[in-house]
């Protein structure tokens, strides 16, 4: 007896409606329709009652359905079970890493890492801030670099490696290039540029706006480096990382000023529990460990 056909089962009694039950199994009506019928020849029983517009469960459906549920259940315990061994058993592990790795260190450490640790086999990934987050989520990384202001932070543990700000960045000739610092409420009358739309350091820069009471006038949300090109170009002022904004300015011709009261954040790595973690990927976790601001207060 197939335990797949078991689970489509339970959720086609809880929908009672094929379309939806496949839906949700993400596989065709006329695939559970199928196994439906197979699972019943196996049983011997009629497990719904049948009409032109309607399901219900039989006698024998009812019956069969709370040991369904247990079987189905007891089937995602032992799958969990045997790939939380196999993950636990692997020496190797998948390091996620965000764009431009340079900043925050993250390389430098990473290397480090490589240089410690010559018997971990590791791969590397690397993505936005939703995309590795996507991964996240989908189990295919555990430990990931973030931010300490992103959207999903309640979902992960987070380890700070980097204490940063936002900062302004101005062409040279403009009238606020030579103040000592900025606040919101002189940029507010700016055409801002900021970094990815709905990401942490985006939202940090609105969720202050708004908190003064403030609506910022946001006509670019992007990758840093166009963010640069169009500051450059004389399109607004950007509102970027004091990392970001250290290694992209040069030439003379982009100012940076701080911004007053400063807009802080941490970057650094989101993961699961410790226990939860393979064993490669607690030395990583504890090889990093040492490089957060924590390890120091």
């Amino acid at each position: 007896m197939d335990t797949g056909y078991i689970r489509e089962f339970v959720m086609l009694a809880e929908c009672l409606n094929y379309s939806e039950a496949a839906e949700r199994l993400f596989i065709s009506q006329s695939s559970l329709s199928k196994h439906i019928q197979t699972l019943e020849r196996d049983l011997g029983a009629a497990l719904f009652v049948r009409t032109t517009r309607s399901i219900r469960l039989s006698g024998a459906g009812a019956v069969y359905l709370p040991y369904a549920k247990k079987l189905a259940a007891l089937c995602g315990e032992a799958e969990i079970a045997v790939d939380d061994f196999r993950r636990r058993a692997s020496t190797s592990l998948t390091i996620a890493i965000m764009q431009n790795p340079q900043y925050y260190d993250m390389a430098k450490y990473i290397m480090s890492f490589r240089r410690a640790h010559p018997d971990v086999a590791f791969s590397m990934v690397e993505g936005d801030e939703f995309q590795l987050y996507d991964l996240f989520q989908r189990k295919l990384v555990n430990v990931f670099p973030t931010f300490s202001t992103f959207r999903g932070l309640e979902d992960f543990a987070f380890m700070p490696l980097a204490e940063s700000a936002m900062v302004a960045l101005l062409p040279a000739g403009h009238p606020l290039a030579e103040a000592g610092s900025v606040s919101l409420q002189q940029l507010a009358g700016e055409r801002l540029l900021l970094p990815a739309r709905n990401g942490a350091l985006s939202a940090l820069v609105h969720t202050a706006f708004h908190r003064e009471g403030l609506e910022p006038d946001v006509i670019y949300e992007g990758s840093s480096t166009g963010c640069i090109d169009l500051v450059r170009g004389g399109m607004g002022t950007a509102l970027h990382a004091r990392e970001f904004a250290a290694a992209l300015t040069g030439g003379g011709d982009i100012v940076t000023v701080p911004l007053e009261p400063a807009l802080p954040f941490s970057y650094g790595l989101g993961h699961r529990d410790v226990n939860d973690l393979s064993p490669a990927e607690q030395v990583y976790l504890a090889h990093m460990r040492q490089f957060s601001p924590q390890q120091h207060d």
